[in-house]
C-alpha cells in the first residue's frame, strides 16, 4: 500500500468546454493545489478557450481534441430532444470516444477524471474501450427539472456501471444521483474550495452601522434558474417600501441564454437608477470587496454554490436559497441567511432585516470569513481527490 501511494499516477482530465464557468473554475482551483510529484497531469478539452490558458498557466499539459461545435454548445434543456438523438451527433460522439481511447493508451493513462456531464459519457465509453478506470466528478443535480426526465433516467442507470468511482460536489448532488441505491463503484463527496491567493484578503473590520448606502449584489452566469429576476423583483419590493440600497447584477450569459439576459437588462433599467448591470467581470475579488451584501437567488436547488463561498471568503453576509448543497455551506443565522427558494418577498424581507441590523450582518460576515478558511479550501479538495485516486487504483 505504501509503495502504491509513492508511485506517480498518470491522470487524464476531460472537460467538454473551455469556458470559464463554475465546474471549470472548481477544477482549476483543485489542480492548482495537487501534488505534481505524485500526479502526472494532462487535460483534454473539446474546444480552445480561457480554461486552456488557465490550465497551462499552472503547469497542466493541455491539449485540444476538438468536438463538433454543435455538440459542445448543446444546452442541458436541449438534451433528450431530436438534436441529441440525431444520427450525426451520435456518430460524432462514438467517433470522438474511439479517438480519445487511442489517445489515452498513447499517454499510458492510469486513471481518467471526467469533469462535466458530456465528458462523463464520451470519457466513460473511451475508458471502457481502453480498460482504464474512470471517475465521474458530478457537479450537477441529476434530477428534473434541472435536466430532462429521459436524461435523468439514463444518467442514473449509467452511474451504476460506467464509472469506477464518483466524486460529487455535495451530499445533495450525490443523493440526487445515487439515492440509497448501491453501486459497483466507489463514491465520495468532496467540497470545492478556494486557493490561497483567493483567501489572502484580510478580515473586514466589525461595524455597527453602514458607512454609506449599502450595496447588494448578485453574481453569476445569467440564466433563468440562477434567479436574477427574483433578485430584481425583491429590489423593486424594497424600493416600494422606501428601503434605501443600491443593487448590482454581475454576470453574463455563456451558453445561449441571450433572451433571458436581455430581459434582465431591461428589467434592471426599468426599476430605478439604483440598479446597475455590470455584465461579465473577471476581477471577481474586487467586485465582491465593493459589495456589502451578496444575494444568491437560484430558483432550483443549487448543487453546490461557488459564488457563495467566494462571497463568504470576503467576509460578506450572504443570503442564499434554502435548498440543495447551499445548506451544507451556510448555517442559518450563524454565518449566513437561508431564504425561501424562488420567493422574492422572502428575499426582500431577509435583505431588509440585514439592512436594518448592520451589526448582525457584520457578525455573519465575520463568521463566514472564518468558516471558508477552515472548511472550503482548494488544498483540502486536492488532498481528498488524491486520496480517492489511490482508493480507486
Amino acid at each position: 500500500m505504501i509503495e502504491n501511494k509513492c508511485k506517480s499516477i498518470n491522470i487524464l482530465y476531460l472537460n467538454h468546454t473551455a469556458k470559464w464557468s463554475g465546474g471549470e473554475i472548481a477544477l482549476f482551483r483543485s489542480l492548482s493545489e495537487v501534488n505534481k510529484d505524485i500526479l502526472k497531469t494532462n487535460i483534454f478539452l473539446a474546444e480552445d478557450g480561457i480554461l486552456a490558458d488557465k490550465m497551462r498557466s499552472i503547469g497542466i499539459r493541455t491539449e485540444i481534441l476538438a468536438l463538433g461545435e454543435k455538440n459542445i454548445e448543446l444546452r442541458k434543456d436541449q438534451l433528450g430532444n431530436k438534436s441529441i438523438s440525431n444520427m450525426k451527433s451520435l456518430i460524432e460522439y462514438i467517433r470522438y470516444s474511439l479517438i480519445l481511447s487511442k489517445q489515452m493508451n498513447d499517454l499510458k493513462t492510469d486513471l481518467v477524471h471526467c469533469n462535466s456531464l458530456k465528458s462523463d459519457i464520451y470519457g466513460g465509453i473511451a475508458s471502457k474501450i481502453s480498460k482504464i478506470p474512470v471517475i465521474w466528478h458530478v457537479r450537477d443535480h441529476i434530477s428534473y427539472p434541472y435536466l430532462p426526465k429521459k436524461i435523468v433516467s439514463v444518467f442514473k442507470k449509467l452511474a451504476k456501471s460506467l464509472p469506477s468511482g464518483i466524486i460529487a460536489n455535495s451530499e445533495s448532488t450525490m443523493t440526487c444521483l445515487l439515492g440509497n441505491n448501491l453501486t459497483k463503484c466507489k463514491s465520495r463527496v468532496i467540497y470545492d474550495g478556494l486557493t490561497d491567493e483567493e483567501l489572502n484578503s484580510p478580515p473586514r473590520k466589525p461595524f455597527s452601522s453602514w458607512s454609506e448606502t449599502p450595496k447588494i449584489g448578485i453574481l453569476g452566469r445569467i440564466v433563468e434558474w440562477k434567479g436574477q429576476h427574483v433578485f430584481l423583483d425583491a429590489a423593486e419590493i424594497l424600493q416600494k417600501r422606501g428601503v434605501i440600497a443600491k443593487y448590482q447584477v454581475i454576470g453574463a450569459s455563456l451558453f445561449g441564454e441571450d433572451a433571458y439576459e436581455a430581459k434582465i437588462i431591461n428589467k434592471a433599467k426599468k426599476i430605478n437608477s439604483r440598479v446597475e448591470f455590470l455584465g461579465f467581470r473577471s476581477d471577481i475579488k474586487n467586485v465582491l470587496q465593493n459589495l456589502d451584501i451578496l444575494a444568491h437567488c437560484s430558483i432550483l436547488p443549487e448543487p453546490f454554490g461557488q459564488v457563495i463561498i467566494e462571497g463568504m471568503a470576503e467576509g460578506l453576509p450572504v443570503i442564499a436559497t434554502n435548498a440543495g448543497g447551499v445548506k451544507e455551506i451556510i448555517t442559518h443565522g450563524v454565518d449566513g441567511v437561508l431564504s425561501s427558494l424562488g420567493d422574492e418577498t422572502a428575499l426582500a424581507n431577509d435583505l431588509e432585516n440585514l439592512l436594518a441590523h448592520p451589526e448582525y450582518a457584520s457578525k455573519l460576515g465575520q463568521n463566514a470569513y472564518l468558516k471558508i478558511r477552515e472548511k472550503f479550501t482548494a488544498e483540502k479538495s486536492a488532498r481528498s481527490i488524491e486520496s480517492f485516486y489511490h482508493e480507486i487504483l
